[in-house]
């Protein structure tokens, strides 16, 4: 469904409520029943800005800002209850905005600003706006994309539905129903002018490949053991397995055929690819990893051990790979062609990265993360490595994330929802 960018509502009740099921901030005390505090509001993709002119009283104590999917009743004291929670606590009486991300999915979000001066409380009307949110049916948390085609490709495991979308309109443009991949890993790829997508399960191993947009089925492999990680890079399918003495192998774009194979690991790894002359690709675990030359007829022409590590190998469709660097794992390892690694995302053993795209000059990471149960997104600049430096940070809803694309001016954020216990898939906007 889609809402609507909005207009916001003024809405003003004829005398002060208190919510029964509720609790108050009740320190300090009520404040006349007039709304005293303005509360205006700018949209920029999925952001909300709101913003209120500076309290110039003596005694300030700090803003509060409620939120709700409802109107918030005027109440001479700030109400919190299942339906309206506290969005935040500002102690700083010069700052007079705040970015608000899209956390409720609903048709209108209310807010409404409290102040906090001596022992009473100023407050704002409620200010609603409705929401626009492109969203459609379906549990589509595997998804991939190409870069330069606005189409990209999802997969809902609940009805095992393949589908194109446009995420730019938030579109559905095909599907059809696939009982081959059960959980699969994602790929869209471009080469020599003709784009295809690649699914593949780890266990049972299967790869498929499929012509794009009519996702058409057109080859498969199955493998012996667990298929840890697929990789497509131009006419080539880099592949690491379970298979005895025939972990690491090349294959074809084209079918699926082997080129070539060497024995390597037999651990959850993921495979990182850097063109050049020759083709180097990287198996990475979190105990060892390898490094293979591959030359341009697709053959093994080195093999050699190297110190690069990933700490919880996570799914590929979850990595980032560029042409320099590789972002990986549950710390977000950042690793170059070398087999080396060279900084980290996230260094807190309590926190773990979920999802990481690089910007095209691989001078940012964009990737989601969830910090002690907390998700955000986050951009971080990687110029100076080791030195990671977050520069922008955006909330999210506690959901399951399928893509992230970053364009020129704009990330969209595929994730997917249960709403009145329908699956649904959402796409959100941020600014880069």
């Amino acid at each position: 469904m889609k809402y609507l960018i909005g207009q916001y509502i003024a809405l003003l009740t004829a005398s002060a409520m208190i919510l029964a099921s509720g609790c108050t901030l009740d320190d300090p005390a009520p404040s006349s029943a007039d709304p005293a505090l303005t509360l205006d509001y700018s949209q920029n993709l999925s952001l909300t800005e709101l913003s209120w002119d500076k309290v110039n009283v003596t005694g300030f104590k700090e803003y509060i800002l409620l939120q709700s999917s409802s109107p918030i009743p005027n109440s001479p004291t700030p109400v919190v209850s299942q339906d309206v929670t506290v969005l935040k606590r500002i102690k700083e009486v010069d700052t007079t905005s705040f970015s608000v991300s899209t956390t409720l999915f609903s048709p209108v979000i209310c807010f409404k600003l409290y102040c906090a001066v001596d022992d009473r409380f100023m407050y704002s009307s409620t200010l609603c706006i409705e929401q626009h949110i492109d969203m459609f049916q379906g549990f589509y948390d595997k998804a991939a994309h190409a870069p330069d085609v606005d189409e990209m490709v999802l997969f809902d495991r609940v009805n095992n539905d393949f589908s194109t979308c446009n995420y730019k309109t938030g579109t559905i443009t095909n599907t059809v129903h696939d009982i081959v991949l059960s959980f699969p890993s994602l790929e869209m790829s471009t080469w020599n002018g003709t784009t295809n997508a690649f699914g593949f399960d780890q266990s049972p191993g299967w790869l498929r490949k499929y012509d794009f947009p009519s996702l058409t089925a057109t080859h498969s492999k199955n493998f012996n053991q667990i298929l840890w990680a697929a990789n497509v890079h131009n006419q080539y399918v880099f592949t690491a397995t379970d298979e005895f003495n025939n972990n690491f192998q090349v294959l074809s774009r084209t079918n699926l055929a082997s080129i070539d194979s060497r024995p390597g690991m037999s651990v959850n790894q993921n495979v990182a690819v850097f063109p050049g002359d020759q083709i180097t690709v990287l198996t990475i675990g979190s105990n060892e990893a390898k490094k293979y030359t591959i030359n341009d007829i697709g053959k093994i022409t080195a093999v050699t051990s190297v110190p690069a590590r990933i700490i919880q190998p996570d799914l590929q469709s979850t990595c980032a790979e560029g042409t320099d660097l590789f972002i990986c794992g549950r710390e977000g390892a950042i690793i170059n062609r070398d087999g080396q690694n060279v900084g980290t995302l996230n260094p807190d053993a309590n926190s773990f990265v979920l999802l990481t795209r690089l910007t095209p000059d691989e001078s940012q990471a964009v990737y989601v993360i969830s910090d002690n149960g907390v998700q955000r997104l986050e951009i971080a600049d990687l110029t100076h490595l080791p030195l990671v430096s977050v520069i922008k940070s955006f909330d999210l809803p506690a959901l399951t994330f399928a893509d992230l694309i970053v364009e020129q001016d704009i990330i969209y954020l595929v994730g997917t929802i249960f709403n009145n216990s329908q699956p649904q898939t959402f796409i959100l906007k941020y600014p880069r």
